[in-house]
């Protein structure tokens, strides 16, 4: 039996017959939703104190790990179709997953989803549109994120830049358009202190999907999260992460960094701002590590492999795609055109 993303349930793909799944207790629920001690966790971790013991299987082709759950003993690779078997596996020491969001879109709706995708690519040939219907060997996976939580607090010493209008009177002042005054800023020195706090920062775990397609992969709704029990995952693969708790906060960390300089902008306030100095504090650092759902496909095109991505809850896709060279001229040489009509125009009158 497989889960069945449109009913919410367990269907036979032998016979049709479904069962319901039950409800997630509340005490489930909230184990789910639990952030976990980000700094005890490195301490297990480098104590290599049990987490869980994964069967874990590397694609020799493009080095995605996928994790082998219950009977299964063969799959494929879900980015590049290799066999995976399980004579392949090893066994690895991983924080466990406690909560996933669950496929909202089967495979049907993702495919319906490419196809809209490809047949309103502009600048795409002709014949991409008539001979591409679907992606090829579309697959569902459960992908590894991290979220992570913290409360900051910056000190900060700077200036604050506050504007005024001021007589001018610099030679050649008259000559000039809006002569008569010019802005001055005063500064004075300011310092103090900005608390921040960040909650959900999402980072990815695994980069098996490239940066380039993973734009459609930023918006999740994280209250539809679940506990991660076998029937959400039966018929999908999982991944296994590859970038760790501890790398993976430098990178959320790196995002905080903006989000506390504009705090700090704003906390000096005027007109302009220069800080000169600061020091932030991060304490209270929780994290989940939780699996969210991704088709993801490939098409063959002129000879030409493309990869395609469908968030699997949201329903937005990005993908590679070919280009035709004879659209883009025409589209270059018609704007060439209309720029120069405006142009004759323009010195018509």
């Amino acid at each position: 039996m497989a889960f069945n993303p449109l009913k919410a349930a367990l269907a036979c793909a032998a016979c049709g017959h479904e069962r319901a799944l039950p409800p997630p207790t509340d005490d489930a629920q909230a184990q789910a939703l639990r952030e976990q001690d980000y700094r005890e966790a490195l301490r297990r971790l480098a104590a290599r104190e049990p987490t869980l013991q994964a069967r874990v299987v590397d694609c020799s082709a493009c080095g995605a790990q996928t994790r082998f759950e219950g009977h299964v003993v063969g799959d494929h690779c879900a980015f590049c179709a290799t066999p995976l078997v399980l004579e392949q596996s090893h066994d690895e020491r991983l924080i466990p997953t406690q909560a996933l969001v669950p496929f909202a879109l089967d495979k049907a709706a993702a495919q319906q989803v490419f196809a809209r995708w490809v047949g309103s690519r502009w600048f795409a040939p002709n014949a991409l549109k008539r001979t591409v219907s679907q992606a090829d060997g579309i697959r569902g996976v459960y992908t590894p994120w991290w979220t992570y939580d913290a409360q900051t607090v910056s000190t900060y010493r700077g200036e604050r830049g506050t504007h005024r209008q001021v007589r001018d009177d610099r030679p050649g002042a008259s000559d000039r358009a809006g002569s008569g005054t010019r802005t001055v800023t005063d500064w004075e020195p300011v310092s103090g202190a900005v608390p921040v706090a960040f909650d959900d920062i999402l980072v990815v775990g695994s980069p098996s999907i490239p940066a380039r397609l993973a734009r459609v992969l930023d918006r999740w709704d994280l209250s539809r999260l679940r506990p991660p029990a076998p029937e959400w995952m039966a018929g999908f693969a999982v991944e296994v992460y590859r970038q760790g708790l501890e790398p993976g906060f430098d990178e959320a960390r790196a995002r905080m960094e903006p989000v506390i300089v504009s705090a700090i902008r704003q906390d000096i306030g005027g007109d302009e701002q220069r800080i000169h100095g600061r020091q932030t504090l991060v304490d209270d650092i929780r994290f989940k590590h939780v699996l969210l759902p991704v088709w993801i496909g490939s098409y063959r095109f002129d000879g030409h492999p493309y990869q395609v991505v469908v968030n699997g809850q949201s329903g937005e896709v990005e993908g590679d795609r070919p280009y035709s060279v004879v659209k883009i001229t025409l589209a270059v040489l018609l704007a060439l055109v209309v720029l120069a009509v405006l142009v004759s125009m323009s010195g018509g009158s």
